[in-house]
């Protein structure tokens, strides 16, 4: 079996090479969105492969049940450990129960691009819809029962999504190079600026946010007032950030195809996937110097 996924994610590579971004072998097909459940087990968009993997505590990454998705994003795991898909190559948000069961929450052609997925304790799904043209992203809110409602509109290829318990909506304006928040009486304003292209987004027990700094190469942290500081630096294209009661953070690094962890003491690891091509520089915790490989 795993012969086989390594093959097809070899096959992969090398029929997207074209892709800057990727690397010529991995074991992710340019992974996406990130998400962790209470178990531990971490959820990678292996998009270019049309699946998510999970991967667990253990290192053991496995396929979530169901047909290949057309072209997954975004990934988000509910507190009762329901997984939820953005697939933006179907409009669809696809929800996989942890007995396993696959069905689609809500297909929609209003879902343009269907980006980025978070999730509340009630079980409201929230979609970052990219749009088509710039400036035409929006934030929408999917029930239990699949009834689509848009909470603002305006982005311009939104790409990360985080929601808190009082119900704030955060989200990644990306090409603004902005986070903006979402009050729940649906007041947009924006908390942190100065990015370059923020992509994931996650919300860490203490309330401050964690962004994926794309362009910088580095995950970010900002405070419920805006001050940005930095966590980490030396990826190469993070795209997804998601963390875990203990404090750890994962990062999906897509320019080395693989899947990378921050511990809660600073250390960076890779937990699944590719390595660094020569000449990029190693992850590293702010603060720590960065050890980088020769050109």
């Amino acid at each position: 079996m795993k012969i086989a996924f390594l093959l097809s994610s070899l096959l992969t590579a090398v029929l997207t090479a074209g892709r800057p971004a990727a690397p010529p072998v991995a074991a992710f097909g340019y992974p996406d969105g990130v998400a962790v459940d209470r178990a531990g087990n971490v959820y990678v968009v292996d998009t270019d492969n049309g699946a998510v993997q999970r991967v667990s505590p253990s290192g053991e990454v496995t396929s979530l049940p169901g047909p290949p998705l057309a072209y997954p994003t975004g990934v988000a795991v509910s507190p009762t450990g329901t997984v939820y898909v953005a697939d933006a190559g179907s409009h669809s948000i696809v929800q996989v129960t942890p007995a396993g069961s696959v069905s689609t929450l809500v297909h929609s052609r209003s879902l343009v691009y269907p980006a980025a997925v978070a999730v509340d304790s009630a079980g409201n799904v929230y979609v970052a819809d990219a749009g088509a043209a710039p400036n035409s992203g929006a934030v929408l809110r999917v029930s239990p029962r699949g009834a689509l409602t848009t909470l603002a509109q305006g982005f311009n290829k939104p790409a990360g999504l985080a929601v808190s318990a009082q119900g704030v909506v955060y989200v990644a304006d990306t090409d603004n190079n902005a986070v903006r928040q979402i009050s729940p009486a649906g007041q947009v304003t924006p908390l942190a600026t100065d990015l370059n292209h923020p992509r994931g987004l996650a919300l860490e027990a203490a309330g401050t946010l964690l962004v994926a700094d794309t362009y910088n190469n580095s995950i970010r942290r900002v405070s419920r007032t805006g001050q940005v500081s930095l966590l980490a630096e030396g990826f190469t294209y993070p795209a997804g950030v998601a963390t875990d009661p203990t404090g750890a953070v994962y990062v999906t690094d897509t320019g080395t195809s693989s899947l990378r962890k921050i511990s809660p003491t600073g250390q960076v690891t890779t937990l699944a996937g590719g390595t660094p091509p020569v000449g990029s520089p190693v992850p590293t915790a702010a603060g720590t110097e960065a050890t980088r490989l020769k050109q």
